[in-house]
């Protein structure tokens, strides 16, 4: 992992890039968002890598980017951390980075790097292939995600754990070590809003539920914290709540996406 500096939105910027081993034509660049209180190489530990061992399996660049402040300004309105406060320009940021790389993004948010990643998928939707968003159940005062196109959603992935102590499954108020982050839509509220409505597919298999909208799956882990799911890392409970590992966050997203995107950026991606 090498880490790079990039000047964007009138700040100097950091960002980690992970080359794979094999590099194939046509995968999207991979964004990762940390959470409040990270930055790129802590959500790399957080994860126990989960994004880098799908990144090396289908030969996909992966970047980790460090938030303002260990922050992200998710929110044109909300003002409640370093990043929001210093009005940082993190659209921009992002922005950079994958026009950088000269291709469409998949963008993995958790937490507040999940609201960022709505947000990012909002007003830069063109650079976007697809978007992951972990335990960051959408804001009530943000409107659904604009369509990437008239026909369909943007293919979405949504993770959750029922026992997130933060960001709650149910919706209410976010709230970290006694800070609120405003009032969330419910995991399920989410997902429909972003695939546009209609009555999903449910699955049940080992430790989670599973939620089919077409583009748009919704995955909610049992007896999970506020956590990037993976099958090898279980960070300390407090403040997040407990980890399990009956579910991987690389491999969910290597189910739900075909992870072949366009070679050029505003082009249309080539889902299967």
């Amino acid at each position: 992992m090498k880490k790079h500096t990039i000047e964007a939105g009138g700040r100097r910027r950091t960002y980690h890039h992970v080359a794979p081993s094999s590099p194939r034509p046509g995968t999207p660049l991979i964004v990762a968002l940390h959470g409040t209180g990270q930055q790129g190489p802590t959500m790399r530990r957080f994860s126990g890598r989960s994004l880098d061992r799908l990144a090396e399996k289908v030969g996909a660049d992966l970047v980790y980017l460090d938030g303002y402040r260990r922050s992200w300004n998710d929110s044109p309105t909300r003002r409640s951390n370093g990043a929001g406060k210093a009005d940082v320009d993190d659209a921009a940021f992002i922005a950079a980075v994958v026009e950088g790389f000269g291709r469409p993004a998949l963008v993995v948010g958790f937490s507040n790097g999940g609201w960022m990643a709505q947000r990012f998928a909002r007003e830069h939707s063109r650079l976007v292939s697809g978007l992951v968003v972990i335990a960051a159940g959408m804001q009530v005062d943000e409107g659904p995600l604009e369509r990437r196109h008239a026909t369909a959603p943007l293919r979405t992935l949504v993770l959750h754990g029922d026992a997130d102590p933060i960001v709650p499954v149910g919706g209410g108020e976010a709230r970290l070590l006694g800070t609120s982050h405003g009032i969330v839509r419910s995991a399920r509220e989410t997902a429909e809003a972003l695939a546009g409505g209609g009555a999903p597919r449910e699955t049940v298999r080992d430790g989670v539920t599973q939620h089919d909208w077409n583009d748009v799956r919704l995955v909610i882990q049992r007896d999970a914290g506020h956590v990037i799911p993976n099958r090898t890392h279980a960070p300390m409970r407090f403040p997040i709540g407990r980890s399990q590992r009956t579910m991987d966050t690389g491999e969910e997203i290597l189910s739900h996406f075909p992870l072949v995107a366009p070679a050029a950026l505003g082009s249309a991606p080539r889902w299967a």
